[in-house]
């Protein structure tokens, strides 16, 4: 998985997981807001539905492929810890974050394997993910989930039985819960930083 790198001045890492149509460096903004110093990694998805990026396929119905999704989150996984390696990180503090499609591969990544090396995952706006499957054991990883009361990717319950399986992993889950639908609003970008603070 391709990707772009920002040098930051201290020890932390936020790497970036774009929403559909998005790029690299979509969310170096936010990522910048939450620490201005940190170093920034932007994967770049590599499928393309109707010519936008995206990190896995979706079915013609509009549900999401298995087969593309596992291929992705293996990708992610590989590309996560390939850049560690190049860039001598690790000793790092690392966040993930992801929006939307973003969020939904990063939620893979959680399940699919174990004491990843991430320490904050900042997830916006994700959609039920693999929900028959259990968050897999994070030995040092807190999670901020967020969502939106009108989001017609995700309803109030499906939030929250997500918070409730992070929670059965012992993952420290923190969540936001907005009245507005799938955007991201100024709030999660403050309580985001509070968080990583």
């Amino acid at each position: 998985m391709r990707h772009i790198k920002q040098d930051g001045t201290n020890n932390n890492v936020i790497m970036t997981l774009h929403g559909t149509g998005g790029s690299a460096t979509d969310l170096f903004q936010i990522a910048q807001y939450i620490d201005k110093d940190a170093t920034l990694i932007g994967f770049q998805g590599e499928v393309l539905e109707q010519g936008m990026a995206r990190y896995f396929e979706r079915n013609n119905d509009g549900s999401f492929n298995l087969r593309s999704l596992a291929e992705a989150t293996y990708d992610l996984k590989d590309s996560i810890n390939d850049v560690i390696e190049k860039h001598n990180l690790q000793d790092a503090h690392i966040t993930l974050m992801g929006y939307s499609n973003g969020a939904n591969l990063a939620q893979s990544y959680f399940k699919e394997f174990e004491n990843t090396p991430i320490n904050l995952a900042l997830l916006y706006h994700p959609s039920p993910t693999k929900v028959d499957e259990h968050f897999k054991a994070q030995k040092d990883l807190r999670v901020f989930v967020t969502s939106g009361a009108n989001d017609p990717y995700i309803s109030s319950e499906q939030f929250e039985t997500l918070t409730k399986q992070l929670e059965a992993a012992d993952i420290e889950v923190i969540s936001f819960h907005h009245q507005y639908g799938h955007q991201l609003i100024q709030d999660e970008l403050v309580k985001s930083k509070e968080i990583y603070g």
